[in-house]
């Protein structure tokens, strides 16, 4: 009786939601009128919508309309009218389909970022792989994809050599020059890294005149130090952290500025492997940071526990100390995003194993956390959210979306794939639509956003909060702006993600909105990202903008 009541309900809110998605075109608009509140409004919606034809190793949004997908060199739902598999998919947001993509390089664990221009750039890769899917050695490859919504866009490979080292596992980072900072990795596959294939070095793309520099931060950090988390701070600087150390880094100096104190716990490295996210940079604390570390695994073994702590860090203070948080749940091999509102979103990984194919992750840890970082120690988390039953552990993805929804695909850590498997190879798509976007019955507004802006310009655009501000006394102060760069997901790495509030004034009238550029490359490197307007913690739909340095393009 419970489940059928539940249904009829659901099946009348359907209803309406249909309705009203027809006339205003808005899917998460409530009609007030009829005080219907949202069933989701505490727990979000989780849905499976769609099939990414390929395993989500890596994951990248290139704009408001679609998403970069990457696997390995290996067999997948995508082929070709040849047979041969596709490893490389462009995913359309509107109609839930993918394009086949050809490669020609194995981009097996490779890493990833844009430049100034636009162009997003696949760094390193793996061995030579054969069968119905044919790929050459992708270790020192750089390949490059310029975005389009049309299917007029395609790989352009730059196939070995342009590297100067093989770089399996390498990380980037997005700098303020707006090139390519390409650290770290080992010279081919292995389970953990070794000191006959550890990279301890950095270079840049496009390559500068230093070329390789050596880095003795990761031969301190052997042998967890595949994949090292790396930010940009708002000095110029580098955050750089493997194993349980962390420096910061001046990497147009090559010398370190500071140790900061080990983390406590675990390794949080590959294969031991936890996620970082740089906390959103507000102007209204002059762009502190905090850098969030969570979970990790106690050892290499195939049950092994994994971490159930959180630590944070702020850098603005005079002596930097990790700050120790649950986490929850156990959880290792999670992904942390940072969703529309500023908070972070944690989805994703398992409780017991290691990073890695074949019987090395078990319990998979099926509910999403909230974490909102301005609340204070202890009541930061947000439990009971909607849960999912699809398994996503090793090579899963998470990218916040336009629309305000977190987008999670991938899970492949049978090799080769097996539909009889424990964890079979996954190609569902899910879409978590976090409570916020049914908190209220509409949503913000936004209009006439420019396409590019420069460095601390101000910039006017519309604003519509019919509905939303209409019994409060003070709405201007609950107004915010956001601008997020979802940056490049892959084995729990969102490499460039960052989130940054920007100054702003409001009209009188509430219809206008004059917003200022980010005011330097090192708070916001340049290149694209999504303009958010929250009122009150809900956000309108992100539309796309550009923040430019100048007017050159780089050249390779």
């Amino acid at each position: 009786m419970k489940t059928a009541s539940f249904v009829s309900i659901v099946t009348a809110i359907s209803y309406l939601f249909n309705s009203v998605t027809a006339q205003n075109d808005n899917p998460f608009h409530w009609p007030d009128s009829q005080n219907v509140v949202s069933p989701f409004a505490q727990s979000g919606k989780m849905e499976a919508i769609g099939r990414t034809g390929v395993a989500a190793m890596h994951a990248t949004l290139l704009n408001e309309k679609t998403i970069l997908i990457i696997d390995k060199a290996e067999w997948n739902e995508a082929q070709f009218d040849s047979g041969e598999s596709a490893f490389s998919v462009q995913y359309d947001l509107e109609t839930n389909s993918y394009r086949p993509l050809p490669l020609e390089t194995n981009t097996f664990c490779s890493a990833g970022g844009f430049l100034a221009n636009g162009s997003f750039i696949s760094t390193g890769g793996g061995e030579k792989r054969g069968r119905t899917w044919k790929a050459e050695p992708g270790w020192q490859s750089i390949r490059h994809f310029t975005p389009c919504t049309d299917s007029s866009c395609l790989w352009e490979e730059y196939k070995t050599g342009k590297m100067t080292q093989n770089r399996w596992y390498p990380t980037v980072e997005q700098l303020p020059e707006g090139d390519l900072f390409i650290i770290g990795g080992s010279t081919k596959g292995t389970a953990v890294n070794r000191a006959e294939v550890n990279v301890p070095s950095y270079e840049f793309w496009p390559p500068r005149p230093e070329g390789e520099v050596f880095f003795q931060f990761l031969k301190d950090t052997m042998p967890y130090n595949l994949y090292p988390f790396v930010f940009v701070l708002p000095d110029g600087n580098l955050f750089v952290f493997a194993n349980k150390k962390s420096i910061i880094y001046d990497y147009k100096n090559q010398k370190i500025v500071k140790e900061l104190p080990k983390i406590p716990g675990n390794p949080r490295s590959y294969p031991l492997t936890g996620g970082a996210v740089m906390l959103p940079l507000d102007p209204e604390n002059d762009y502190n940071v905090e850098i969030l570390i969570c979970g990790g695994s106690e050892h290499m073994k195939n049950y092994a526990s994994a971490d159930d702590t959180c630590g944070r860090i702020n850098l603005g203070d005079e002596d930097p100390q990790w700050e120790m948080d649950t986490f929850v749940h156990k959880r290792l091999m999670p992904d942390g995003v940072i969703m529309a509102d500023g908070n972070l979103l944690w989805v994703n990984g398992c409780q017991r194993g290691w990073a890695g194919y074949n019987g090395r992750n078990h319990d998979a840890t099926l509910d999403p956390l909230i974490y909102t970082p301005t609340a204070p120690l202890k009541k930061r988390w947000t439990q009971n959210l909607a849960s999912t039953d699809i398994a996503r552990m090793y090579h899963s993805v998470a990218l916040t979306l336009p629309d305000g929804r977190v987008w999670i695909a991938g899970s492949n850590n049978v090799d080769p794939p097996d539909i009889n498997a424990e964890y079979p190879t996954e190609f569902r798509v899910e879409y978590f639509s976090p409570p916020y976007l049914f908190k209220t019955a509409t949503r913000p507004l936004i209009s006439h956003v420019p396409r590019v802006v420069t460095y601390d310009e101000s910039f006017e655009i519309f604003l519509n909060l019919e509905g939303l501000a209409n019994t409060d006394s003070n709405p201007a102060s609950k107004i915010r702006v956001g601008l997020l760069r979802t940056g490049f997901s892959t084995h729990s790495m969102h490499m460039s993600q960052r989130y940054v509030f920007l100054k702003h004034e409001v009209s009188d009238d509430l219809q206008t909105l004059k917003i200022t550029a980010p005011p330097h490359a090192a708070i916001y490197p340049p290149g694209a990202g999504m303009l958010y307007v929250l009122f009150d913690g809900v956000p309108s739909n992100g539309t796309e903008i550009f923040v430019e340095k100048d007017l050159n393009v780089l050249q390779i």
